[in-house]
């Protein structure tokens, strides 16, 4: 019997977040023709990019800190 495995994408939060933004982007760009709007529609879908790129990467930061310090409780290393 064959199984035929495709690879799976994995996808990290700043893939979702890039991918979301870009779609909406899309649609600014389609919707609003005013330049002057269509400029500061964009401006601020990049300022809500940064702003979720920095949460995500905060948010990564604490669990990996939380975990490491956990892990340290859990399993002390033995004195040499």
């Amino acid at each position: 019997m064959f199984y035929n495995f495709m690879a799976i994408p994995v996808f990290n939060m700043g893939d979702y977040i890039d991918t979301f933004q870009s779609t909406k982007t899309l649609v600014t760009n389609k919707v609003i023709t005013d330049p002057v709007l269509n400029r500061a529609a964009n401006d601020f879908i990049t300022a809500q990019t940064s702003f979720a790129k920095m949460l995500d990467n905060n948010f990564t930061t604490i669990a990996k800190h939380s975990m490491d310090s956990y892990a340290k409780l859990l399993f002390p290393k033995a004195q040499a």
